[in-house]
């Protein structure tokens, strides 16, 4: 599983064109781990509300355009990629394989 996972994050890496940075990749996959879970953290809304009174709407668009993007990564992935059968060894790994899909689909020029 190792090798594996270290491959698929190392591929992410490239993807995202920050290789050997690997640190920028982990970031962004804790990132996408938890919108595929959860999907929008629970501040996004109050943050949203906060810019609004500020009268921020650049920064409103921006904010509901990752909350958007955090449901459609969490409606696309939870199901076939979280809680697989109760098989939580595997859990990590095909966590890995849904950001590849994303990396590819995000970052790679020839998709």
């Amino acid at each position: 599983m190792t090798d594996a996972l270290n491959d698929i994050l190392i591929e992410c890496c490239k993807l995202r064109g920050c290789y050997p940075l690997m640190h920028r990749t982990l970031h962004e996959f804790n990132w996408f781990c938890s919108a595929v879970i959860w999907g929008p953290g629970p501040l996004i809304s109050l943050w949203i509300v906060e810019a609004e009174d500020r009268g921020d709407f650049g920064e409103v668009v921006a904010l509901k355009e990752r909350q958007a993007q955090e449901n459609r990564i969490r409606e696309r992935f939870n199901r076939d990629y979280y809680g697989y059968d109760g098989h939580q060894d595997e859990e990590l790994p095909r966590l890995a394989e849904a950001f590849r899909i994303y990396c590819r689909e995000v970052y790679d020029d020839d998709a």
